[in-house]
């Protein structure tokens, strides 16, 4: 057994010289271990049954979460402790809004966004690994082919039929462009005279003119 890594690009910074590339080490994800076999390996070490295992897992999930809605952190035994995060419904285009007073969020506008795990540091020092190099790159690090401009032009059309506006991020997602060409790119649609700016700085989307 072993832990796969790979590495990612960092976004370039000012001051790095043309055609530097910096990266940091990630752990890749080869596949998920669902519970029912941790069971069953649990099964065959101990004189703990899959019935008792899993009737023990649902116990401690329904009263963690309980103590965590209380606003409560939950230790786990060998493991650590859970707390939660919580953020703002995001809009249409899957942005966070922009908070400048508390009296924009309301409780009805905020959900639990994650459950963190908060490792001890005896369950750190079981992770050794070895490691190895992992046979695939993540999947962001393959280069994607850039629409041609009537592509792009497509692309937008489709997106703005469905939707009243674009922001840059969505662009880029659709035309794999940089920030900076997305950005150039929608603002020369703009000199056109086929889209229009909308909003504040912070959260600037395009609309059709």
């Amino acid at each position: 057994m072993s832990i796969a890594y790979d590495f990612k690009k960092l976004p370039r910074r000012a001051g790095d010289e043309p055609g530097t590339v910096r990266l940091y080490p990630q752990a890749v994800k080869s596949r998920t271990v669902t519970f029912s076999k941790l069971a069953k390996e649990i099964e065959e070490a101990t004189s703990y049954t899959v019935a008792d295992l899993k009737g023990m897992m649902e116990a401690v999930a329904d009263a963690a979460s309980r103590h965590l809605n209380a606003s409560e952190h939950v230790e786990l035994e060998g493991l650590g402790t859970l707390s939660l995060s919580i953020a703002c419904d995001k809009d249409d285009e899957g942005h966070q809004p922009v908070i400048t007073s508390p009296t924009q969020v309301k409780p009805h506008h905020l959900h639990v966004s994650r459950v963190n795990l908060d490792a001890k540091p005896e369950f750190m020092n079981t992770l050794t690994g070895p490691f190895v190099r992992a046979d695939e790159p993540f999947p962001t690090n393959q280069e994607r082919p850039v629409p041609t401009p009537a592509e792009r032009r497509a692309l937008l059309t489709a997106h703005l039929a469905a939707h009243p506006y674009i922001s840059t991020s969505t662009y880029m997602r659709l035309t794999h462009l940089t920030r900076r060409q997305a950005s150039t790119e929608l603002n020369a649609l703009v000199q056109e005279g086929l889209l229009a700016r909308s909003g504040t700085s912070t959260h600037l989307v395009f609309i059709k003119a």
